[in-house]
C-alpha cells in the first residue's frame, strides 16, 4: 500500500527554517495500526507527523480528523503539527474546512490570506502542578504547566540571551516519564521550556525568544508556547480583565531554523482562568512523495 505525504516548515513564510512537519494522507476506508503508524513516524524522524485523514469520495465535509506522532509516541495534541495542517488544508490544497478533530478535541482553523498566516483556536485544560524543578541558569523553583492533559512543559525564566544561550537540557531528563506529575495527569509528555523576554512588538504583542528541549532541542513548539501563553497571562494583574493578552515567541534561533509563533489568550471575566487560547503563524510546503506501508 503506497500513501502521499507532503512536508511543510511551519512558523515560518521562508523553506529551510521553522520545523518542518510530514502530513501523511490516508484514505477512507485505509486502516493502519497503532505500531505502523509509530513505525511511519520514527522513520520520519521529525519532532511529529500528522495523518490526516480523508473523507470518503464524493462526501462533503467541513471536518477532518487528524493523529499526531512524535517519533517515539503518538500525542493528543501539538501546535506546529496543527498549523501545518491547518496551512495544507487552507492554503496549499484550498480545501473547505473549518475544523480539524485530534485526540484532545475540536480545533476552529482559519486563514488570512493577506498574510499567509493561519489561526487555530486549540482546546486546551490548563492546568499548573505542585511539582517544580530547579535549573542553575536562574537559581529558583520553576513551575511546570500543562496545556492539555498529556502535554506538560517547565517553563524557566531566563534573565537575558547569553544565558539563554547555555540552556542544554531538558530539566526532568525522561521526556517520556510524566510520573512526577499530579494524579490523573500522568500522560504524555514533559519538556523544559526557556525564555527570555524582550520587549514589545509593532503589533503590541510581548516578545519572548524561548528554547525548547524534550528528548532533543525542538526548533518550534505551539503546545508549549500555547501553554507559556496561559502561564503568563495568568501572572497579568487580575485588574486588567480578560484581556486578550497577546505574545509573540520566536524560536530555534540557536538551530539555525527561526520559528514565530503568535499566541492569544483570553482569560475569565474576572481575570481569572482561561476562556479562549488562539495559535498563528506562517507554513510553506517543501516536499512531496509517496511511502510504503
Amino acid at each position: 500500500m503506497k500513501l502521499s505525504y507532503t512536508t511543510l516548515d511551519v512558523f515560518t513564510s521562508s523553506r529551510y527554517a521553522g520545523n518542518p512537519v510530514a502530513i501523511v494522507q490516508v484514505p477512507s476506508g485505509t486502516s493502519l495500526s497503532q505500531a505502523q503508524k509509530q513505525a511511519i513516524a520514527a522513520e520520519f524522524n521529525l519532532s511529529e507527523i500528522v495523518f490526516l485523514h480523508l473523507p470518503a469520495e464524493g462526501v462533503t465535509s467541513s471536518e477532518r480528523k487528524i493523529d499526531i506522532f512524535t517519533h517515539q509516541a503518538e500525542v493528543p495534541f501539538a501546535g506546529h503539527p496543527t498549523i501545518g495542517t491547518s496551512h495544507y488544508l487552507l492554503h496549499t490544497t484550498s480545501q473547505d474546512v473549518n475544523t480539524v478533530l485530534t485526540k484532545a478535541g475540536k480545533i476552529a482553523i482559519e486563514k488570512y490570506e493577506q498574510t499567509g498566516e493561519v489561526k487555530a483556536e486549540i482546546p486546551f485544560d490548563f492546568h499548573v502542578h505542585e511539582k517544580t524543578f530547579e535549573s542553575a541558569l536562574n537559581g529558583i523553583k520553576n513551575p511546570v504547566a500543562s496545556i492539555v492533559n498529556g502535554m506538560s512543559f517547565i517553563y524557566v525564566v531566563l534573565s537575558d540571551l547569553e544565558t539563554l544561550s547555555k540552556a542544554k537540557e531538558n530539566l526532568h531528563g525522561n521526556t517520556y516519564d510524566p510520573s512526577v506529575l499530579d494524579e490523573g495527569w500522568k500522560n504524555g509528555l514533559v519538556g523544559t521550556m526557556y525564555l527570555v523576554a524582550q520587549g514589545t512588538d509593532e503589533f503590541g504583542r510581548k516578545r519572548y525568544r524561548t528554547r525548547m528541549f524534550g528528548s532533543r532541542e525542538d526548533p518550534g513548539t505551539g503546545s508549549a508556547s500555547s501553554g507559556l501563553g496561559c502561564w503568563l497571562a495568568g501572572q497579568e494583574d487580575k485588574s486588567l480583565g480578560k484581556g486578550p493578552f497577546k505574545y509573540a515567541f520566536t524560536q530555534g534561533v540557536e538551530m539555525g531554523r527561526k520559528n514565530d509563533i503568535g499566541v492569544e489568550v483570553t482569560r475569565g471575566e474576572s481575570g481569572e482562568g482561561i476562556q479562549k487560547v488562539v495559535l498563528s503563524g506562517s507554513a510553506t510546503p517543501v516536499m512531496e512523495g509517496t511511502l510504503e506501508v
